[in-house]
């Protein structure tokens, strides 16, 4: 079977142009309930924050299925998946963005799930360091 994998680079302007919406996410899980923050999931910054990621080139084409059944800790989205994500490397940032993102396609609301326990914003918290280190 052969498997469709591309993992083309990525440079610290596409990944600032992330990192920009991160104090926006920060700012997001901070609100208090979940139904506050339900409210504010068709927001501008959130359509722009998705288009954005499709323009940097963060979003890679590969067997996004099969690499979540490997690595079950980012599969499903109640988990706790801080500590890997900031011990993650750029490629796996980036598979496990695509994995909501071409998730969402199959299971409506899934990206929005991952906004509001925080994942996006861990993942962006991430990137920050990749850049900070870079510099």
């Amino acid at each position: 079977m052969n498997k469709i994998s591309h993992i083309s680079e990525i440079g610290l302007e596409e990944l600032n142009k992330l990192v920009e919406y991160l104090g926006f996410f920060q700012r997001f899980d901070a609100l208090i309930s979940v139904e506050e923050k339900r409210d504010r999931l068709e927001c501008e910054e959130i359509q722009e924050f998705h288009k954005e990621l499709c323009n940097t080139g963060f979003i890679i084409v590969f067997d996004w299925k099969s690499w979540l059944n490997q690595n079950e800790i980012y599969k499903y989205i109640e988990n706790d998946i801080e500590e890997h994500v900031m011990k993650a490397d750029l490629d796996t940032l980036r598979k496990l963005m695509t994995s909501y993102i071409r998730g969402d396609r199959f299971t409506e609301g899934l990206f929005n799930a991952v906004i509001i326990n925080g994942h996006i914003t861990k993942i962006l918290t991430r990137l920050r360091e990749f850049i900070d280190r870079h510099k």
